[in-house]
């Protein structure tokens, strides 16, 4: 015999009338057929077992589950990174451009004075363009130290941009942020949700950072945090992160009306047999506007899901009659 569910089940208005009607009819047909013969409702076997009659007093309606792919979504962390180092390469950035520059325009004019033949000597003219060279290995060193700290997504950005943005960092209008996800790096460009206390902010990945996390052992991904959430992003705090695109997933989209809920899990039924009906977890189950995505494991493509009269289903499974004698009397 089927182990019932017991008191606790929770029906919608409608359904515990129907509920009620049921079971009355099926006691009035039970009194008025022979003994022998089935049940309107039974438990017998796997499953709830209805006849034609009372699957069509309840109401029972079928639909085909509809193919349909879910993005999924990743979750990681994000955190904001010291930048007292990226300061003192914004001064040395700053520094080697303007010698660079000077140099340049110096073997520039003495090249033309040389070549005039006003006063310039050879040997004047190899000088500073040597030193023009060695200002220009210093400010592409600097600039090197950009990508090699911070990793290529901030470099990315380009050398001139590093002064201005230590600016803004040190005004606190904006904050470069580490963000982690189980999977690695996260494509250029790609939107990341971060969760910065009551709001959520969207934010656009840079590029790879330079070193991995040492504990988790994942790739970092680089990204600017910008207005009013700068201020929650302290260093040292972890802060959420969420980026939907991650992969796709293949699975059925049902109504929401063919959902039922037992302890805790979604359900839904679909038919077993002639005239059978089982219970289905829904695994991973997710909401959208047009109803509910079930991951493909859950269901089948043949599958016949009840879309009207899942709650009276439900009821009927806790209060059908099992198969066999009650109490092992005599038949």
């Amino acid at each position: 015999m089927k182990r019932l569910a017991g008191a606790g089940l929770l029906l919608g208005g409608i359904g515990a009338g129907v509920l009620g009607t049921l079971l009355a009819v099926s006691r009035m047909d039970a009194d008025a057929e022979a003994g022998d013969s089935d049940p309107p409702v039974s438990t017998a076997g796997a499953g709830l077992h209805l006849d034609a009659g009372a699957q069509a007093r309840a109401g029972i309606r079928l639909s085909a589950p509809m193919p349909a792919t879910q993005h999924t979504e990743a979750a990681g962390y994000a955190r904001a990174i010291d930048l007292t180092a990226l300061s003192a390469i914004a001064s040395e950035v700053t520094a080697a451009t303007a010698a660079a520059d000077a140099s340049g325009r110096e073997a520039a004019r003495l090249a033309s004075l040389a070549s005039a033949d006003q006063g310039a000597s050879q040997r004047d003219v190899e000088a500073a363009r040597s030193q023009a060279v060695a200002d220009r290995a210093r400010l592409g060193a600097a600039c090197q130290r950009i990508g090699l700290e911070f990793g290529a997504g901030l470099a990315r950005l380009g050398c001139g941009s590093v002064p201005g943005l230590a600016r803004e960092a040190a005004a606190g209008k904006v904050a470069v942020l580490r963000i982690d996800f189980p999977d690695g790096v996260v494509p250029a460009g790609s939107a990341i949700t971060i969760d910065a206390g009551d709001q959520q902010v969207s934010v656009r990945a840079l590029g790879p950072a330079a070193m991995g996390d040492t504990q988790l052992q994942t790739a970092g991904t680089l990204a600017l945090l910008r207005g009013a959430a700068v201020a929650r992003a302290g260093v040292g705090r972890i802060l959420a992160a969420h980026r939907t695109g991650a992969g796709t997933q293949g699975g059925y989209l049902i109504s929401r009306e063919a959902l039922v809920r037992v302890d805790g899990a979604l359900c839904a039924y679909r038919t077993a047999g002639r005239d059978g009906f089982e219970r289905v977890t829904l695994q991973g189950a997710v909401p959208r506007r047009e109803g509910w995505f079930v991951p493909g494991a859950a269901l089948r493509a043949n599958d016949r899901i009840v879309v009207s009269g899942a709650g009276t289903l439900l009821g009927l499974e806790h209060a059908a009659p099992a198969d066999g004698p009650a109490d092992g009397g005599d038949e």
